[in-house]
């Protein structure tokens, strides 16, 4: 007879069975009639259940039951019900087919003799009880549990990266959209770090649309004009799908959601009548998308120096209504979003390099009449001392306008262009703070992550930042971030920014790496960094050529329509 110990999980009992009757426990184990195959040593088949002596049952009790076969349980036959010593307990095959045919049963948790052959080619599960339906019922819960637990890192599928933006994002670079510097772009390298295969833009050869700027000369002052009287052409403008890199030069945030051309401009070589950038950002089914839109609904009123609503910078209510339609159009995709916000265009070095006092031309050195600066003169006079000189003023200051007949000036005042009065430059910032308040309400909403380019951009203006034992800061040409146009950054500014962008990222439950600055640091410094010192020391000349080229690419926002 073999002992089986008590259950510890009560079986259901059909209607009818008596409480108490010892047929009680085999009344609910369904065992077939039909007599086992010779060799029952292991468990074989999903038809029979053996329950095997144990052995110190054996020496316990009868000798002979060492030579007796074991058990089987069948219809009829009474079960004593005993206690047996305390065993390792195994791990129960599940069994392929239920038993009989029929609905599974509850399992009742045994402990089983150690068999001869061990079915590891069946999957195994330790039961403790209960159907099989809720065990299941509760292995579905577990992997729902884990996929809530998991990182976010499935979110982040860079598998159809696409980049929404303007020139920031485009890897517009020292007034050109040129290959060079377009392999550099911050979506390239964040696409390049994410092992993206594929990752298109519209290319530009040298020496790019418009020819970009470079130092042509430093003696007697620093020269920065175009490097060439003729411009690249576009590469790969047979590309059969849209780009992966859509940012156009000197886009607004209604230029995404509905420009799809501008008569031969950026927008036509990039967009290639194909729609808009949201459009074919959508049509593109992305996977990610970074999006760095808005830097132009600002940018203009710095660049023309003029502040005014409609004209230069783009009302605060037309931007949160556009930039939510292009968040949520986006959204529609299904795509991983991470967005950056607007920095101050009172901060960057194209309004910040030239003094609105009389310098040294040689030396860069304030002069003093009675030990008091001097101030340059503005088309009303004297400028206060909290203005603003754009680089556009430097062609003129060479020529001596802006600068009093007593210093050896012409005596005849700077034009408003170029110049940001203190009222301007309030007006300027309240707009871009209104607008990183609104993507930061708008993001927020639709839980996307922002980057805060505002904050990094004035760090560079403050304090600075030291990579890699370099000190960079917003300093025209010497400072190492921003590119020769003075508004734009260089390769290393680019590098620095899609760290951030990728810090971002990864904070969402991304895994990607970061961008190795030393090797970007160590080839910009050895192409330009003794050019850029020796600038850095003398006057800098923007020429009125590449003054041009960047407002031909800004245009006003009037002049769009």
């Amino acid at each position: 007879m073999v002992h089986v110990p008590p259950a510890q999980h009560r079986l259901h009992r059909p209607a009818g069975a008596e409480r108490g009757h010892r047929r009680e426990l085999h009344e609910h184990l369904p065992v077939p009639l039909r007599p086992r195959a010779p060799d029952g040593r292991a468990l074989r088949g999903a038809r029979r259940i053996l329950l095997r002596q144990e052995p110190r049952a054996r020496r316990l009790r009868l000798a002979a039951a060492a030579r007796r076969r074991p058990a089987r349980l069948r219809a009829g036959r009474d079960l004593e019900v005993g206690t047996l010593p305390r065993r390792r307990r195994r791990l129960v095959p599940a069994l392929a087919v239920a038993l009989h045919g029929g609905a599974a049963t509850g399992p009742v948790q045994r402990h089983l003799q150690e068999p001869r052959r061990d079915p590891g080619d069946l999957p195994r599960v330790l039961v403790l009880g209960g159907s099989v339906t809720r065990l299941r019922f509760a292995a579905c819960v577990a992997l729902l549990g884990l996929a809530a637990a998991s990182p976010a890192g499935a979110q982040t599928n860079f598998t159809t990266y696409v980049s929404v933006g303007d020139s920031l994002a485009a890897g517009f670079e020292s007034g050109s959209l040129v290959e060079t510097h377009q392999t550099r772009s911050v979506p390239a390298l964040i696409a390049r770090q994410a092992g993206v295969q594929n990752f298109q833009q519209p290319l530009v050869s040298e020496p790019g649309i418009p020819a970009e700027l470079t130092l042509v000369t430093l003696v007697p002052a620093t020269l920065v004009a175009p490097k060439s009287s003729t411009t690249g052409a576009p590469k790969n403008l047979a590309l059969a799908r849209p780009y992966n890199n859509l940012a156009v030069p000197g886009a607004t945030t209604v230029d995404a959601l509905t420009r799809t051309t501008d008569q031969g401009g950026l927008h036509d070589i990039i967009l290639r009548g194909l729609g808009t950038q949201v459009q074919q950002a959508s049509a593109l089914r992305p996977t990610a998308i970074t999006l760095w839109i808005g830097n132009n609904d600002v940018l203009g009123a710095a660049l023309r120096g003029r502040a005014v609503d409609g004209l230069t910078l783009t009302p605060t209510a037309t931007f949160r209504t556009v930039y939510g339609q292009i968040v949520s159009a986006l959204k529609g995709t299904g795509a991983f979003i991470v967005a950056a916000n607007l920095p101050d265009v009172t901060a960057i070095p194209f309004v910040t390099t030239i003094k609105p006092y009389v310098t040294n031309p040689s030396t860069g050195v304030p002069v003093l009449v009675s030990g008091q600066r001097v101030p340059l003169l503005g088309a009303t006079g004297p400028l206060p001392s909290n203005a603003l000189v754009t680089l556009a003023a430097s062609s003129l200051l060479a020529q001596g306008i802006g600068i009093p007949s007593s210093l050896g000036g012409t005596g005849v005042g700077l034009p408003d262009e170029v110049v940001l009065d203190p009222t301007e430059i309030a007006v300027i910032k309240d707009h871009v703070d209104a607008d990183n308040q609104a993507i930061k309400d708008i993001c927020a909403a639709a839980q996307v992550p922002v980057l805060d380019v505002h904050a990094i951009v004035n760090e560079f203006a403050t304090r600075g930042r030291s990579v890699g034992g370099i000190q960079l800061t917003n300093s025209y040409l010497s400072g190492g971030v921003y590119s020769y146009d003075g508004i734009h950054p260089n390769d290393v500014g680019y590098a620095v920014l899609a760290n951030e962008w990728i810090r971002v990222i990864n904070a969402a439950g991304g895994s990607l790496p970061s961008v190795d600055l030393g090797a970007v640091l160590g080839v910009t410094t050895a192409d330009t960094g003794t050019a850029r010192s020796s600038a850095a020391r003398s006057a800098v000349a923007f020429s009125r050529e590449a003054y041009e080229d960047l407002l031909a690419l800004f245009p006003t926002l009037d002049g769009r329509r």
